[in-house]
């Protein structure tokens, strides 16, 4: 029957190796070696083998010549490798990766039943006397150490079981050289942790001898401290300590080989400082006292080690598999971090680092950092009706600083300051989002800063918010507004939002703050300002007046002229289409008050207007008349300045901004549904007129907010803007007062152009874009502006109807088609639609059909000369059940609540516009469900625009408004619309 053994046996040119055998065994003959066992028999047949066999075949087939060819060789076949292999090649991989395997071997046949033998090399045959002796246990080494005076004998011998032997003399094969194997007679001894080279010394003798204090002291150092590290140490003149005390932990910040900062560990042992990746069981130090010899054995301490690990792991870091740990901002970072976080990390976990006894190193480039708890306190200094004066201190131990020294680091986002004594301190991440607005907007006063009081919640916050560290002071009081009565004589009944909206400017005007109202078109911005300005007049009959800045007036003199509240005049400001609307609310809501309307080309002209002026409560002018006559106006203060439609004003190099900030009053209001048009730089005009110098001057502005949030999508510095003008800017939509309102419905209506429109389309489009891509490129970004806009303009009215633009076009539109049709349906129910379009020309066509159709209507475009009796056809006549307005035309300054039903011809850039449009039907007043109806052509440049308006609109939601695509377009994306 066959048998299963290993035989040991040196291969050609690869040295000593293992191979298993199928044999069978005669009496008093040789052993009859049949096969090599491989893979391929497990596979065919593997129930003949037990696991122990089949464990050794796998790993004897990883050393075998064809496994060997496949892992290290170049060759082009097996025996060209065999015969040409490098002596570095094989004594630098080849015989270590045998090495490795026959160590696996020795250990898998010392616990198995498995025969081996050693076959000699020279020899054919293989006899049962050749069996090896593999004990189940390593041999252990004993070494033997004898001092006396300046002598020193050093010697080996070997334990297997009860036996204890030497290799003196002795034949001795190496199987393994670390850990070692050896082969003796027919004896293999394997061990754990020896290496064969700590043998050869004692071949050929039983000890060394050594002479001489100096070269005992040597070897004792650098070797037997070694030895005693991990073997059994005998002898006399030395004595070994075993110490079980726990290891001393530093944490270290250093760079690793990505120069990333990270933290390490460092453990002490005695007089040994080793890192954690060390494997290592037990550290030796060695003392010399009085003469003797005193080893001191540190058994290493993995459950402390493993602690720690596992402390710093809990507590927010990541280790590497470096045993280093790095912050988890830092991993996500693609270059090399600083030590930054990893050092704000261990101020924060100070305490915890302390109770566990760990200690931070904090040496890094040269520099060393300081971690000592910081805290940071304000207190408030002197009273001023203008200003927050506030002292602030940082205590880090052992220095108290004045916070303004901070500034710079802060506003410079540099988080190393130089302590007095030269250490670095790294200033909180945290305190760069908090007061970066406060070094900012306040001033440095010495070691003070003082916060003028419109960022007042910049301090609410700090009192409000509990911050580690941070001691909040007490503050002047600034109060939310309060709930007060409605003046008398207010012919209306506010709604709840409306009222809030009162409330909320009383606020404004008793702090000295001014505000911009942001309310939905349709909300009734002009009836809360009427309110404010009633309650200002009402309440202040026997007071004085004063100008904005506190003092007498210069018309002083006249004050016995002034309106019976004793107070200077507001002056509203407007465009001209709303005129008549605030008049007539005025008079309609708070008879009371007197309006003096300076318009018109009759209009009083004289710096001594005042004369006038001063009798009434209320001036109601145009930005353009302001623009023209703004000398005038700056010859009287006003109680207020209030912008309607302010937006109006929202470019800063413009002469009508100019003439708004030379008007001084005590209270500043603008009014505006759309804030932001086309850029934040709106908002920056609007915002410094009412509260002048709140975000600082313009270039400051951009750069801090308007390029971060516009280009970068920073929304850090979104909430920042936020933060500093929502006190200031009240904003309500209808969506959230639409328990006030009737629901709006939007629907989107797709029309098919016809097939000879379609055609003309067509043809348009294909020229204009070859012209495009032949000359667009060559162009001036303001000369592409205008080219993409002429040829904008000629799809959309193709889009629309072709005879926009050719008046000979006989044929159909699509779109036209079916807004007939849904008008019919409508007018037949008996509803009211308001028509809106971008071009004059389309209300014409729909015009000439209205007519044909008999069906009455009213139209209102910028020719219109009667403005309001159109207005009043349209709301009085129920027979008109159609109202045709240009978009421009019809923006502002109308109230037609009448109509229930809107129609948009065609969309265009600012959504804003349309809006307004919508507005006009779905304002305070409107009882009935309104109905909107988009009407867009399909595979036409309006489709395109529909989905810019979409795609543009995010900068505008979250700064209460709109934008304009068409001035950030690139060319890129201005060729995409006509492909």
């Amino acid at each position: 029957m066959d048998s299963f053994i290993v035989v040991f046996t040196n291969r050609l040119n690869i040295g000593l190796a293992a191979t298993a055998y199928h044999a069978k065994f005669h009496e008093n003959s040789p052993i009859e070696l049949l096969e090599h066992v491989t893979p391929e028999h497990i596979q065919k047949n593997g129930s003949a083998y037990n696991d122990d066999e089949k464990e050794i075949v796998a790993l004897l087939n990883t050393i075998s010549d064809k496994e060997l060819f496949k892992k290290f060789s170049r060759e082009d076949s097996l025996r060209n490798f065999k015969n040409n292999i490098p002596p570095k090649l094989l004594s630098e991989r080849i015989r270590p990766h045998i090495e490795e395997k026959m160590y696996q071997l020795v250990l898998m046949l010392s616990q198995s039943k498995t025969e081996a033998y050693f076959k000699q090399s020279g020899y054919s045959n293989l006899y049962s006397t050749d069996k090896l002796k593999i004990p189940s246990t390593p041999c252990k080494p004993v070494f033997r150490v004898d001092i006396e005076g300046d002598e020193m004998h050093y010697g080996l011998r070997f334990k297997q079981g009860g036996e204890n032997f030497t290799f003196h003399n002795k034949e001795v094969e190496i199987i393994c050289n670390d850990p070692a194997v050896l082969k003796s007679g027919q004896r293999i001894f394997f061990f754990s942790n020896f290496d064969s080279g700590k043998l050869k010394p004692f071949r050929e003798k039983e000890y060394i001898h050594l002479k001489g204090a100096r070269v005992i002291d040597t070897y004792m150092e650098k070797f037997i401290s070694n030895v005693v590290e991990l073997f059994d140490v005998q002898g006399s003149g030395f004595d070994i300590q075993n110490i079980e005390d726990r290891p001393s932990t530093e944490l270290h910040l250093e760079k690793n080989l990505a120069l990333q900062s990270v933290l390490r560990f460092r453990f002490t042992y005695g007089h040994r400082t080793v890192s954690p990746n060390r494997k290592t069981s037990v550290f030796v130090d060695l003392l010399k006292e009085n003469g003797r010899y005193i080893f001191r054995r540190f058994p290493r301490d993995f459950e402390t080690e493993e602690n720690v690990f596992a402390l710093l792991e809990k507590n927010g870091l990541i280790v590497s598999e470096d045993f280093s740990f790095m912050h988890p901002a830092d991993k996500q970072n693609n270059t090399p971090a600083g030590p930054e976080n990893l050092i704000e990390w261990v101020r924060d976990h100070k305490e915890l680092l302390d109770q566990n006894n760990i200690k931070p190193v904090l040496q890094f480039d040269e520099k060393a950092f300081n971690i000592a708890p910081a805290k940071l306190t304000f207190e408030s200094g002197t009273e001023d009706p203008d200003w927050f004066d506030l002292k602030s201190v940082v205590e880090i131990p052992p220095f108290r600083i004045p916070f303004v020294k901070f500034r710079k680091n802060i506003l410079n986002n540099d988080q190393h300051f130089k302590l007095p004594d030269g250490t670095i301190f790294i200033i909180p991440r945290e305190w760069f989002t908090r007061y970066t607005d406060l070094f900012n907007f306040g001033q440095t006063d010495k070691e003070n800063l003082k916060l003028p009081k419109t960022y007042y919640h910049l301090l609410e916050e700090l009192k409000n918010e509990k911050i580690a560290g941070i001691a909040t002071p007490e503050l002047p009081q600034i109060s939310e507004y309060e709930t007060m009565p409605l003046p008398d004589g207010l012919k209306a009944q506010l709604r709840p939002y409306q009222i809030e909206g009162f409330q909320w400017m009383e606020f404004l005007k008793k702090n000295n703050f001014g505000g911009i109202l942001a309310d939905d078109m349709g909300l009734g911005k002009t009836l809360q300002t009427i309110t404010l300005l009633l309650n200002t007049y009402q309440s202040n009959k026997n007071q004085s007046i004063a100008d904005p800045a506190g003092q007498m007036s210069l018309f002083d003199s006249h004050i016995d002229g002034f309106n019976q509240s004793g107070l200077p005049p507001s002056l509203i400001v407007m465009p001209t289409s709303l005129v008549h609307n605030w008049d007539n609310e005025i008079k309609k809501f708070a008879p009371s008050l007197k309006i003096y309307i300076y318009t018109g080309s009759n209009r009083a002209r004289s710096k001594e207007l005042w004369k006038i002026l001063r009798h009434y409560h209320v001036v109601i002018t145009t930005y353009g008349i302001l623009r023209n006559d703004v000398e005038y106006f700056t010859q009287m203060p006003w109680k207020y300045l209030i912008l309607d439609e302010s937006q109006n004003i929202k470019n800063p190099s413009s002469k009508g901004y100019e003439a708004v900030s030379q008007i001084k009053a005590s209270h500043y209001l603008a009014l505006t549904g759309t804030p932001i048009e086309n850029s934040l730089t709106d908002l920056w005009a609007q915002m410094n007129i009412v509260n002048h110098g709140i975000l600082k001057s313009l270039g400051f502005f951009k750069k801090y907010y308007e390029t971060p949030i516009t280009k970068n999508g920073d929304e850090e510095k979104e909430a920042h803007l936020q933060k500093i003008i929502n006190p200031y800017l009240l904003r309500r939509t209808k969506e959230m007062v639409a328990k006030d309102l009737p629901p709006i419905m939007e629907q989107v209506v797709y029309c098919d152009m016809s097939s000879e429109q379609k055609k003309i389309y067509d043809r348009e489009k294909s020229g204009i874009r070859n012209n495009l891509l032949q000359s667009f490129d060559s162009m001036r970004q303001n000369e592409q502006a205008i080219m993409a806009l002429q040829a904008l303009t000629r799809l959309r009215q193709l889009a629309n109807h072709p005879a926009m633009t050719d008046p000979d076009y006989q044929g159909s539109s699509g779109k036209f088609d079916q807004i007939i049709e849904s008008l019919e349906n409508i007018i037949s129910e008996h509803h009211h639609v308001l028509i809106f379009s971008s071009f004059v020309k389309d209300l014409e066509l729909l015009e000439a059909e209205l007519k044909n159709r008999k069906i009455e209507y009213a139209k209102l475009t910028g020719s219109t000369q009667k403005r309001d009796k159109v207005i009043d056809r349209f709301n009085k006549d129920d027979n008109v059940k159609v109202f045709l307005i240009s978009l421009k035309a019809g923006g502002v300054g109308l109230n037609l609540t009448k109509a229930d039903y809107v129609f948009m011809l065609n969309p265009w850039w600012n959504p804003a516009a349309e809006a307004q449009a919508i507005n006009r039907a779905h304002r305070i007043g409107q009882t009935r469900n309104v109905f909107v109806y988009r009407f867009i052509s399909t595979e036409t440049i309006e489709e395109k625009i529909a989905l810019l308006q979409e795609k543009k609109n995010k900068l505008a939601a979250a700064f209460v408004n709109t934008t304009n695509p068409l001035s950030q377009m690139s060319a890129d994306e201005i060729k995409e619309l006509f492909n």
